[in-house]
Order: structure tokens, then C-alpha cells, then sequence
């Protein structure tokens, strides 16, 4: 999958919330706010992506393997 395809798919979904998605998004950032890796900007500082929207996609992953 294209990193661009990703980041559409995220971005998507974070403008056109849809209830399934936000359940798996929910349990993605509370995985995220327990990691050294996300900023307080809400970017993870090792890929450089924009928690909020990344964890909306579903066809993107933690790079750590988190989830």
C-alpha cells in the first residue's frame, strides 16, 4: 500500500468519523500515549506521522509493532 494511499485513508476518516473506525482508532492511541515516541504535539518522533490521523487508518501500522 502507498504511503499517500495511507495517509488519505487516515485523514478520511479523521474528517468522516465512522464508529467502527474510532473504536479501532481509540484502542491504536492509548497504545500510543503509553509510548516515549509521541510527542506533545501528537506525532510520533519516529515516523513523523500525526497520531490523530494515522491511527484512522487502517491500513497503516506502528512502525515499533505495537499495533
Amino acid at each position: 500500500m502507498s504511503k499517500l494511499s495511507e495517509i488519505y485513508d487516515g485523514w478520511k476518516n479523521y474528517v468522516f468519523p465512522n464508529s467502527e473506525i474510532e473504536r479501532e482508532a481509540k484502542r491504536r492511541i492509548e497504545i500510543c500515549v503509553n509510548c516515549d515516541k509521541l510527542n506533545s504535539r501528537n506525532t510520533c518522533s519516529l515516523c513523523g506521522c500525526y497520531m490523530p490521523a494515522k491511527v484512522r487508518s487502517l491500513k497503516s501500522h506502528c512502525l515499533l509493532k505495537l499495533w
